[in-house]
């Protein structure tokens, strides 16, 4: 992606614009959400709710007084599947919305929040990871539904089956990136994007090069080269209105607002920009 494909859309690119909100997990607003997703929530606590299948939509659940803001344990076999429910794999739903909700949306709300989940970084209460666990837990689930969930790096969109076979020695899960350690947040990226966004380089490395160029820190600099990326990916250029949604995606410790910023002075300087192309932006989309 050379600075000139960026010119052509370069003005419109400076002039945010609206996000428009990510709805893959709650598709149906605050009246359907997946079970554990609704820990410590208000969400349908005083709302008459019913539990139901997301792969055929049977009710397994009834909370005629309102969901509790926590539901600790749940484990119920769907008589129609013949597959165990698990918080994370069932789906609340406002009772008075029952007969509007679909089973293939509930699947696909379903898989979008294990993609969150896995994406975020699964740790116990020790701060431990597991996400090599619910990476197979959640295989083994999606196998009984018999749908062809997989997980996938968020940023390269390519399931860890196509990953192995067109990179060596890649393990099969993905590699959790730490944007802070205290409080912890990242994300969890296939090896190679996880190399990219980091130039290829070790984490002081980026440090020292993002205080030479005038950054604040090498989150700065893995945040652009993340957009460069995604750009390539979703084949879109680089835009101001991109912000909110790697925030979202991304798991971002910055605001939109931070974001925004950072991508206004790489699409402003020319010289900048090319600082910040290389040939490894583009593994895996030649």
């Amino acid at each position: 992606m050379s600075r000139s494909e960026q010119q052509s859309t370069e003005v419109s690119c400076l002039h945010p614009g609206k996000s428009k909100p990510a709805d893959k997990t709650n598709p149906y607003g605050d009246r359907a959400h997946v079970l554990a997703a609704t820990d410590e929530t208000s969400i349908l606590e005083s709302t008459p709710t019913v539990v139901l299948c997301p792969n055929c939509g049977d009710v397994v659940a009834t909370h005629e007084q309102g969901l509790p803001q926590v539901v600790p344990q749940f484990a119920i076999c769907c008589s129609t599947c013949q597959v165990e429910l698990r918080r994370w794999c069932a789906v609340a739903v406002d009772a008075a919305y029952r007969e509007l909700v679909e089973p293939p949306t509930l699947t696909a709300m379903t898989q979008a929040y294990w993609n969150e989940w896995l994406w975020a970084g699964i740790t116990n209460y020790k701060g431990q990871p597991r996400n090599d666990e619910y990476t197979d837990r959640l295989s083994m689930k999606a196998s009984e539904f018999g749908w062809d969930w997989e997980l996938t790096c968020p940023l390269c969109r390519r399931g860890i089956s196509q990953l192995s076979r067109e990179i060596r020695d890649i393990s099969d899960s993905l590699d959790y990136h730490h944007w802070s350690t205290n409080p912890d947040q990242g994300i969890t990226l296939c090896r190679e994007c996880h190399d990219i966004i980091g130039f290829g380089s070790y984490d002081n490395e980026v440090e020292k090069r993002a205080h030479e160029w005038g950054f604040r820190s090498r989150n700065d600099l893995q945040i652009i080269r993340l957009a460069l990326r995604e750009a390539i990916v979703t084949d879109r250029p680089v835009r101001l209105e991109m912000a909110a949604d790697l925030v979202n995606r991304y798991n971002l410790i910055q605001s939109s607002g931070e974001v925004k910023e950072l991508l206004k002075v790489v699409l402003r300087d020319s010289d900048l920009y090319d600082r910040f192309v290389d040939n490894s932006l583009y593994h895996g989309f030649c």
